[in-house]
């Protein structure tokens, strides 16, 4: 084995007293679309319910607007007609037409506007997953669900793999590649996608996909097979079967086929224009066998 949030939610004043003191849960871990939110205004706890700062939102591309005189929050996402508007300190909402019941009102906290999750999450036709065990919400905007159902539970390895080596991570490299002649390589093991190698020359690094979130579990300058010069974090065990999906830098030329198998497979793919996720092709008789339901 040789890589439309708009807000207007204005400055809150002093004006605006209607404060109520939270418990801060600084512990509970908010991931959206894959990405860690790292908000400085972290989650509270309120009865039991998890509850954000508006601005924690942003990566589910939501509008919002606040009205200082009213004290309401105005929230609408792209495409969908109706409004969804909390009043801050009161148990109803209105959704178009409709009131909603919330087991928690919109509060002030620090002179941030905090809301009830899994109520904005769900109006709009979120996913959302409380792992108690990791102290994490998750959540998975009405646009990408299927994306996510794609990579954990379809029998597809070529999508569910592009959708692997496509998500965000918070992780970057520490090391670099270091030889002249670069090319690009995923290693996957033998019917799995939420873990590969992505390899840069002489630079590996290996991920690992848990609770939607991408690690970076491993990363090494290789000398020679399996001898690096400089390594970080835990070197997984060699898989027995692997298969690899290479794009030479100079002719773009794709080559794929078992790790230290027989004669690989050498083909040119049409001009790739969506990312380098576009080399990984079918392995024939390959069964996937890493599904999450």
């Amino acid at each position: 084995m040789k890589k439309i949030f708009t807000s207007s939610i204005f400055a809150l004043s002093m004006l605006l007293t209607f404060t109520i003191p939270l418990s801060a849960a600084p512990s509970i871990q908010l991931v959206i679309n894959s990405e860690v939110i790292n908000s400085e205004a972290p989650p509270v706890s309120v009865t039991g319910r998890t509850m954000v700062s508006l601005a924690s939102l942003k990566p589910l591309k939501l509008n919002l607007v606040w009205n200082a005189d009213k004290k309401t929050v105005t929230v609408n996402a792209p495409g969908v007609k109706e409004k969804l508007v909390l009043t801050i300190g009161k148990k109803e909402a209105s959704y178009g037409e409709k009131t909603l019941s919330l087991d928690v009102s919109a509060q002030l906290n620090n002179n941030r506007v905090v809301v009830p999750l899994r109520f904005i999450s769900e109006a709009f036709k979120a996913e959302v997953e409380w792992k108690a065990d990791k102290n994490a919400v998750i959540i998975r905007s009405a646009d990408q669900v299927e994306k996510y159902k794609k990579l954990y539970q379809s029998t597809d390895l070529v999508a569910a793999r592009k959708i692997a080596v496509n998500l965000p991570s918070n992780d970057e490299n520490t090391l670099h590649n270091t030889e002249e002649g670069v090319y690009y390589q995923f290693v996957f093991p033998e019917g799995e996608a939420l873990r590969y190698y992505y390899i840069v020359g002489n630079l590996l690094t290996y991920y690992e996909i848990k609770d939607d979130v991408k690690h970076l579990v491993w990363e090494g300058v290789e000398k020679a097979p399996v001898k690096y010069t400089k390594e970080k974090g835990k070197l997984p065990p060699i898989d027995k079967t692997e298969y690899y999906f290479l794009q030479e830098r100079v002719d773009h030329s794709v080559t794929y086929g078992k790790v230290g198998g027989g004669k690989p497979i050498t083909q040119a793919l049409p001009k790739i224009t969506t990312g380098l996720a576009d080399i990984i092709v079918p392995i024939s008789g390959e069964v996937r066998k890493d599904q999450i339901k």
